[in-house]
C-alpha cells in the first residue's frame, strides 16, 4: 500500500505540472528501485519526449534495454547519446558492454578505448576490458587491464576476484590463492570470493585449508550447491570417498534439477564397482539433459565395465549421433571396440 501511495502521488504531479521532467524522473527512478523496469522505460520515454536532450534518461533507457536483452534498441539510446555529448565517456562504456554481450569483440574493444581516451581513470573501464579479453583467452592481456583496474580501486574485492581467476587458469595457482585472500578480507561475507579460495587451496593440496574454506562458505550460504559439490569433490581427493558421498547427496537435496552433483556422485560408485547405482545416477542426469554426449559416454562407459558391450554400442552411438566432431568420444569408442574384439578372440563374452 505505501509503494501504490508513492506511485499515485508522483503521478499526481505529473498531471499537475505535464512538462515538468523532474517529475517524470523522479517516477521513473522510483520504479527502478522497485525493479519495475517496464514502467521504468514508459515513463522515462515520456520524459524524452519533452526534454529529448536529457542525457541520464538516455542513458538509463539504454541501461534498461540492455538488462531486458533489447539490445538493438540499448544501441540505438547510447548513440543519442553520443550525439548530443561526443566527449561522454559513459555511452562509449555502456555500448562496450553491449557489444562483449552479443559478442562483437572489435566493437566492444573500440568502444572501451574510446571510453579510457576519455576516462583514463575509471577503474570499471580496465575491469571491462579484462572480462573481454579473458572471454577470448586471451589471458595476458585480461591480467594487464585488471592490474590497471587494482592501482585505481584497490578496495573493490571483485577486481582481485577478477585477477584471481586469470591467475587460476594460467596455472598459478599460489598467485591466485593471495588475490582470492585480499578479496576475502575485502569482503569477509562474499561466499563466491571464499569458494573460489578453497578451489584454489584444494588444486595446491593443502586441503584443511579448502575444507575450512568451503564451511565458511557454506555458513554464509548454507545452500550454495556449488560449495557442496566442491567440497565433496575435494574430500574425493584425500580419499574420504564416505564424507564425499555424504555431500553429494545433501547437494542433490539443495537442488535436484542440477547435474553435477549426481555425475560425481555416480563416478564414485563406478570407481567403487557399484555399477548399477551409478546407472541409476547418469540416467537420471540423462533425464534432466537428454542431449549431453559426455553423459552418454559415461553411460556407454558403465556399460562397458559390467561388460555388456550391446548396451555401450548403443550409448557411443547416441553420443556421437549428438557431437559427431568430438574425436574424444570416437577415440574412447574405438578403444572400446577393439577391446570387446580382443576379448571375443579370448572366448570372454
Amino acid at each position: 500500500m505505501f509503494r501504490e501511495n508513492i506511485i499515485a502521488e508522483l503521478k499526481a504531479k505529473i498531471e499537475s505540472s505535464p512538462y515538468d521532467a523532474e517529475n517524470y524522473r523522479n517516477l521513473a527512478n522510483y520504479y527502478v528501485g522497485c525493479e519495475d523496469f517496464n514502467n521504468a522505460l514508459l515513463v522515462y520515454k515520456k520524459l524524452i519526449e519533452i526534454a529529448p536532450s536529457d542525457i541520464q534518461s538516455l542513458l538509463n533507457i539504454g541501461s534498461i534495454c540492455f538488462y531486458r536483452k533489447m539490445y538493438a534498441e540499448a544501441i540505438e539510446y547510447f548513440n543519442k547519446v553520443i550525439k548530443i555529448d561526443e566527449n561522454n565517456f559513459a555511452p562509449y562504456y555502456n555500448l562496450g558492454n553491449v557489444y562483449a554481450e552479443i559478442e562483437n569483440f572489435e566493437l566492444a574493444l573500440s568502444n572501451y578505448e574510446k571510453a579510457l581516451s576519455i576516462n583514463p581513470d575509471k577503474a570499471e573501464i580496465y575491469s571491462a576490458l579484462g572480462y573481454l579479453f579473458q572471454d577470448v583467452d586471451n589471458l595476458e592481456e585480461a591480467k594487464k587491464y585488471y592490474e590497471k583496474a587494482i592501482k585505481l580501486d584497490c578496495v573493490n574485492a571483485e577486481n582481485y576476484i577478477n585477477i584471481a581467476n586469470v591467475e587460476q587458469k594460467m596455472g598459478n595457482i599460489e598467485d591466485s590463492v593471495i588475490n582470492y585472500q585480499r578479496a576475502c578480507e575485502l569482503n569477509p561475507n562474499d561466499a563466491k570470493a571464499l569458494l573460489c579460495l578453497a578451489n584454489s587451496y584444494a588444486a595446491l593440496k593443502e586441503f584443511k585449508c579448502a575444507q575450512d574454506c568451503f564451511k565458511k562458505a557454506i555458513e554464509l550460504e548454507p545452500a550454495y550447491y556449488s560449495a557442496w559439490v566442491c567440497s565433496a569433490i575435494t574430500y574425493c581427493d584425500e580419499n574420504n570417498i564416505e564424507k564425499a558421498m555424504e555431500l553429494l547427496k545433501h547437494a542433490i537435496e539443495i537442488d535436484p534439477n542440477k547435474s553435477n552433483a549426481y555425475v560425481v556422485l555416480a563416478n564414485i560408485l563406478v570407481d567403487e564397482k557399484r555399477y548399477d547405482e551409478a546407472l541409476n545416477l547418469y540416467k537420471t542426469v540423462q533425464s534432466i539433459a537428454p542431449d549431453n554426449p559426455k553423459i552418454l559416454t559415461f553411460i556407454a562407459n558403465t556399460y562397458v565395465f559390467m561388460n555388456n558391450y550391446t548396451q555401450a554400442v548403443k550409448y557411443y552411438k547416441k553420443a556421437m549421433k549428438i557431437a559427431p566432431k568430438d574425436n574424444e568420444i570416437k577415440l574412447i569408442y574405438i578403444e572400446m571396440a577393439n577391446s570387446y574384439i580382443n576379448n571375443k578372440m579370448k572366448g570372454i563374452k
